[in-house]
Order: structure tokens, then sequence, then C-alpha cells
């Protein structure tokens, strides 16, 4: 299993701190870690408390000498250092050299594992999200489910790294798992498998209105957003797009902010500051992917760290509309740097901004639309409730074709309400603000046509005479 470090807003390796570019343009890294060995020049050495330095010593010793089985030292000083950074906030790590090899390949969007990731509250390992595809999600594990227990190991109070340890395993071994829900506990067994996170996929809601969904932020994200798009545009007669945010716990820093400035033409995409960084601003080139067309946002608790930028980044330039539940509100940047021995440290160097200025530090993003995670139960229609199962009806004038088009629309609607209310919102929304954008293009240019024009005439648009209905 790999555990997906949680809510990761910075999180390439390779090309960590390496030629970034000015932030202006919207691609530079702006994170910088010196070399652990390397001293930190605001501080001097008798800055280094003595006593605490001794009193590590002393402890050391007393495990080294006392402690009921030999503990060998790389294993008390790792413990060390892991104390050391966890206690500082829950995104800050260390990781050896496998927990580092697994992490990059994270990154890269295939690992082998269960498909989980995980976040530590109060405690307990609580999911955030499933991938798509992956033996957790087939498995119906889902957000807010609670692992308490891997192989009959309690894992409370474990590091996510020590979660991660006891969740790997061979390509087709099973680890068995506890799952808490609500008031209800259930037993589960999965098979590990070579997990292929897609980051992006798409696909039209129906002829006008695309949907697209960003899985997890990684390397390639923000180009394959834009071959989606691109190919849709092709096919079909965009009016709109509905982008998925929901259960995406983050990923690259530097792909949040190519995938919001794909939709952006100007303005800020987001800020960061930190303790060596006073502001740093992250402006949207020219362009817009979708030619301006509306875009309603999905988001829910599961949306965190790097899907927070690109959604914040939408909202606050009035990009788009915003609907579902409060955020995670994870405003924290991590950088990497990696040590001589093979592993790395994983440390938080920055909080970031929207547009506005606001951090969403355990705060989130609020919706502009607040959707309750509802399940609907649509009432079925009875065959013989229509008038063209009634016998000896007279036939409709239009075709059959027609008729059972709009037919097949009216249950795909109801099929869409029932399997995903907040998406079929969405494209409600969408629809709607594609008619209003529609509506204001069409006066717009009507009102700078010349008075000569016949389409100025109230008279080229005679008044359709109202029939009765019978």
């Amino acid at each position: 299993m790999r555990v997906f470090l949680p809510l990761l807003a910075c999180c390439h390796i390779a090309a960590f701190a390496q030629n970034a570019p000015a932030p202006s343009t919207a691609a530079a890294n702006p994170l910088e870690l010196t070399s652990l060995s390397q001293e930190n020049s605001d501080n001097k050495p008798d800055d280094i408390p003595f006593d605490v330095l001794k009193t590590f010593v002393d402890v050391f010793d007393t495990i080294k000498n006392s402690y009921v089985d030999q503990v060998d030292n790389r294993s008390l000083i790792e413990g060390a250092i892991r104390g050391m950074l966890t206690r500082l906030d829950p995104h800050s790590a260390y990781m050896n050299e496998s927990e580092y090899q697994s992490f990059t390949q994270s990154s890269e969007g295939q690992y082998a594992g269960l498909g989980m990731v995980l976040d530590i509250k109060a405690g307990s390992a609580s999911v955030i999200s499933a991938i798509d595809g992956s033996p957790a999600a087939k498995a119906g594990i889902t957000t807010g489910d609670i692992i308490s227990q891997v192989d009959g190991k309690i894992v409370a109070e474990l590091s996510l790294y020590e979660i991660d340890n006891l969740l790997s395993g061979e390509i087709g071994s099973t680890v068995n798992l506890t799952i808490v829900r609500g008031d209800t506990v259930q037993q589960l067994s999965l098979v590990r498998e070579l997990v292929h996170a897609n980051s992006v996929s798409s696909r039209m809601l129906n002829l006008d209105y695309a949907y697209v969904r960003i899985t997890q932020f990684q390397e390639d994200t923000a180009e394959a957003l834009a071959k989606e798009i691109q190919a849709l545009h092709v096919k079909h007669q965009v009016k709109g797009m509905v982008l998925d945010l929901r259960d995406k716990p983050g990923g690259i820093f530097q792909s949040a902010i190519d995938s919001a400035d794909l939709f952006l033409s100007q303005g800020i995409i987001v800020s960061i500051r930190g303790r060596d960084i006073d502001q740093e601003e992250f402006i949207a080139n020219e362009g817009d992917a979708l030619n301006h067309l509306p875009i309603v946002v999905i988001v829910n608790g599961g949306t965190a760290s790097a899907a927070e930028i690109l959604a914040g980044a939408l909202q606050d330039n009035q990009r788009a509309l915003i609907i579902g539940q409060q955020t995670f509100g994870k405003g924290t940047v991590q950088s990497v740097a990696p040590l001589y021995h093979g592993g790395a440290v994983k440390l938080t160097t920055a909080r970031y901004y929207t547009p506005s200025g606001t951090s969403i530090q355990a705060a989130g993003i609020s919706p502009q639309v607040i959707l309750s995670p509802l399940k609907v139960n649509q009432q079925r229609q009875s065959n013989n409730d229509s008038e063209r199962n009634l016998p000896n009806h007279l036939p409709n004038q239009h075709s059959a074709a027609k008729i059972e088009g709009s037919a097949s629309n009216h249950n795909a609607a109801a099929n869409l309400a029932e399997q995903d209310f907040a998406l079929y919102e969405a494209l409600n929304i969408l629809t709607t603000m594609s008619i209003l954008q529609n509506t204001a293009s069409a006066t717009s240019t009507e009102e700078n046509l010349p008075k000569s024009t016949p389409f100025s005439s109230s008279e080229a648009h005679p008044a359709t005479p109202s029939i009765p209905a019978s």
C-alpha cells in the first residue's frame, strides 16, 4: 500500500529548487531548502542548547544500556528524527530511502498498493479518498472511513509512514483491514495491485457540456488536462464544463498552478509567504483553454491542498462557480530536501494564499452554492403512466426518434440525480450559466448592429399566437 502524503502541495522531488524561473511566469517552484549539513545563516553555533543535546545523549545511552532488548544505533537515531519532525506539524516528515522512492513513484502516478489517501486525525488513520479503479475504491472504501487495524495491528498513534510500512507488500498479496464507518465496523480483505493513477479523465454529460475529473495533481496533470479539453472541443460543441475536484488530496504545487493557468488569462493564481519569503506571487498567462465558457467546480471535504489552490484561483478570479461542501483546509506548502544516504526530509516551508489574499489553513474554501451530501431516490414512473401507453392513443406528428430521444434524456437526468446529486445540480447550474452567457452575448451583438438591420426590428419577429391547451 502506498499511502500518499496527505494534502501535499509541493512534492515534485527531482525538479525541486532547481532552475526556477521568475514567479511572474507562473512556472516557478519558489521553495528551496539548503542541505541539512549546511548551517543556517541565522543561527550561530552557540544557539544550539547544549543542555538539551546532553539530555538527548543521556537518554540515548540509557536506552542502549538498559532497554530490555538490544536496539541498534540507526533505529534509535531515525526514531528521534521522525519524532522531531512529527512534532512540528502533520505534514513535515522524515523519509528513509525506500519511503523516498515510494514517494517519488507516487508523484509519477504509478505504484504498488491499495490506492488510498490517508490523513492522521485524533490518533486515527482517516481516509481522505480512494483512487479511481484502485483496490480500495473497488472495495467501497470512501472519504471519512477510519482504518483502525491492519492485519490485526492497531494503527492508532502511528505515523503515516509507519502505517505505510504495515500496508506495503508484494503485488497479489492480501492485507486485512478493520474499517470503522460511523457506528459500524467491517472487516475487509484487499489484494494489493499496481495502481495506475491517471490524473485526468473526461466525458460529455450530454451533447453540450463536458465533465472533467482530476484525480491527483501529478507532473503531467496540466498537460493531460489541456489535451482532454482540446479533444472534447474537436469532437463536440462544448458549451461549458463541470470540473470535479471532490476527494482530491493534492499533489505537486506547480501542477496546480499550471492547471489554473489553463483557464485564467490574467490575475494572481496563488501567493506564498514563509520565514524567508515575504510574498511571492504566481501570475496567469494569457489564453483560456475553454474559450471563456462557463465552469462549475464541485468540491467537498476531501478537496485539499493543490486542489484547493485550483479551486481558490478560479473562485477569486470569478472564472468559475464553486459548489458542494467546505473543503479540507490545507493551506501550507512542503518542500523536499534529499539526504546524502538516499532518504529525504519533507518540511513545511510556506503558507499559501488565494488571489484575494485569504489563507485557507484549517478553514477551507466556502462554496458559493452549498450542497448537502444527499442521495436522491427517484420515484419511478409506471410503464402505463403515460399517454403513449394508453390503447388507441393518437400518434405524435413528430418522428418517433425525437420522442424516444426526449424520453432518453429525461431518464438520463433522473439516473444522474440518483447516482450523483452534486453532479446533477452542477449540470443544471452550468446549463443556466451557459444560457445567460449566450443571451448576454446575443444582446451585446444586437446592440452593436446598425439600426437598419432587420434583426433589430420587431417586425422581423412576429409574435406566435397562443393556442389554448385542451
